[in-house]
């Protein structure tokens, strides 16, 4: 069956509904600037509305229509990554299969392609469309891209993908496929604090990734969000209401951390630390700057979170960029980092991730012998 482009047309109420909700991307200079494209020169003294209601009674084509989409369109940051690990046994040729059937199989409103990169990875990449009806009908459906990996590393096979909702469903199928070739139900591996119980132990996990970094040094905490364990209560007598105390705590949390990253204090040792955790409340989600220790010693902005922070499930992560050593001193804002770097980096933050999780269950086994 063939895969048909979507046509549509636009009237003038939704031409005008997408200008109208893009405030901050499409105010009245940029709606004039429209307009002189057209050869149209209307006075800047008219309101915001009432210039895009005249634009909106123009004739729009298909290219004029794209024009006032793309104009629209925030630059969004780089989608944040999760990644799944087969425990079994995988080659090159078999994830080729299994991705190829899915690809010939695949919905009529996807595009899956794939190919080898070198003699472990494989690549499939799928254009597909996101639609939310809460939007007005002319961007009610937006082009999206998932880009899914899979690295064959001995035994087991790690599986990187976007942390949304269609990649982990493209991604589930497949797994469906290589059950069904393998005749087993491959085990599953995930980066998930669901077994730790408690908020030590989940800040633990937090605190430990962004300073075990190999080969970099933590620099700062720019971001933390923090949340309070269900099952423990809070010890203060006078609680406040719960938003305004858990920003007090997110606020708390994160002078206190930044105080870790800039002077190298013990974190689990500090009174602050003692009172968050007598509270309650974890970290759920930080942003961390690291130094790299060798030439030329860039600082790398890294996220990490969980979808999930109650349950401690859905860990996602993201490199956001760089601060540069240029000249004697780093630059200011963030520059893009080279792919090939950037998924070394990604892979760096993966198995932190999974190293400070078998220390976190070691050391609660030892502690659990001692108490005995």
């Amino acid at each position: 069956m063939a895969k048909n482009t979507l046509l549509y047309c636009a009237t003038d109420k939704e031409i005008y509904d997408v200008l109208m909700s893009s405030k901050q991307r499409i105010n009245g200079a940029v709606v004039l600037e429209l307009a002189k494209d057209r050869g149209i020169f209307y006075s800047s003294k008219d309101s915001r509305e009432t210039l895009i209601h005249n634009l909106s009674l123009l004739t729009h084509d298909y290219h004029d229509l794209n024009i006032i989409l793309d104009q629209r369109e925030h630059t969004g940051r780089t989608e944040k990554l999760t990644s799944v690990t087969l425990n079994a046994a995988l080659t090159i040729d078999e994830i080729k299969e299994v991705a190829k059937d899915y690809m010939a199989d695949s919905p009529s409103d996807e595009k899956a392609t794939g190919y080898q990169k070198g003699n472990d990875q494989y690549v499939v990449n799928v254009e597909y469309s996101e639609i939310d009806y809460s939007k007005t009908r002319l961007v009610q459906r937006t082009p999206k891209a998932a880009g899914i990996e899979f690295h064959i590393e001995g035994e087991k096979t790690v599986i990187r993908m976007p942390s949304n909702a269609k990649a982990k469903e493209i991604v589930q199928k497949i797994k469906v496929r290589l059950d069904n070739k393998k005749k087993a139900d491959i085990p599953v591996g995930l980066i998930e604090l669901s077994e730790f119980a408690t908020a030590a132990e989940r800040t633990r996990f937090f605190t430990l990734l962004i300073s075990t970094l190999v080969g970099f040094k933590l620099d700062n905490v720019t971001s933390v969000k923090v949340e309070r364990m269900k099952n423990e209560k809070a010890t203060d007598e006078l609680e406040l209401e719960d938003d305004q105390n858990t920003e007090e705590a997110k606020q708390e949390a994160l002078a206190l951390i930044r105080n870790v990253a800039l002077r190298g204090d013990s974190l689990l040792a500090s009174e602050e630390y003692q009172s968050l955790q007598k509270k309650g409340f974890f970290i759920t989600s930080i942003i961390w700057r690291s130094k790299q220790m060798t030439v030329p010693y860039p600082v790398i902005e890294f996220e990490a979170a969980f979808e999930e922070p109650e349950v401690g499930k859905g860990f996602k992560y993201s490199v956001r960029g760089a601060l540069n050593f240029v000249e004697g001193e780093y630059t200011k804002t963030l520059r893009p980092i080279e792919q090939e770097v950037k998924q070394k980096l990604v892979f760096l933050i993966e198995r932190t991730a999974n190293g400070v999780i078998s220390k976190i269950r070691e050391e609660a086994a030892a502690s659990a012998d001692f108490s005995q």
